[in-house]
């Protein structure tokens, strides 16, 4: 199993399958490289076109609460600076907003998930960018690695 590599695919099925049994409604995903996700595009951008765009990986809801996670198979700082836009900038509100507004959220939270065995110091220096990190392991088993709001997924 040492050798054993853990794609974004397989964090993202992994994700999707824990969030669902756990009673979470997922509300979009988006498989590496299939466009398929939900488009938040720029506030004012009434184009379908993708630029300066982001798709979440996965957004599901549960309760009053929102998650949105950026999933990558290695840590990348521009990763973490790409979910603290969607925190920080309000750059995306707007269809953030037309997304949500059959739901009742309260709160929304935004970080990303990526193989347990990723997580390094580089990691842990821009965890403050994010407002959760999850790891999968090996054996598909998902760890809080920073989780300062205490959100509780599973």
């Amino acid at each position: 199993m040492e050798g054993f590599v853990i794609t974004e695919e397989q964090v993202t099925k992994t994700l999707l399958g824990l969030l669902t049994n756990s009673g979470w409604s997922i509300i979009s995903y988006d498989f590496p490289q299939s466009g398929t996700g939900k488009l938040l595009r720029l506030n004012g951008n009434i184009s379908e076109k993708n630029k300066d765009g982001i798709i979440p990986d996965i957004i599901t809801i549960k309760g009053t609460v929102c998650l949105f996670f950026e999933n990558k198979d290695k840590v990348d700082i521009n990763d973490f600076k790409k979910t603290s836009s969607l925190i920080h900038d309000n750059m995306y509100t707007d269809d953030i907003s037309n997304l949500l507004r059959n739901y009742k959220v309260e709160k929304i939270y935004y970080g990303i998930a990526f193989p347990s065995k990723k997580w390094n110091k580089r990691a842990s220096a821009n965890s403050y960018l994010v407002d959760f990190i999850m790891g999968v392991t090996n054996d598909k088993r998902l760890e809080y690695l920073y989780n300062p709001y205490d959100i509780i997924m599973f």
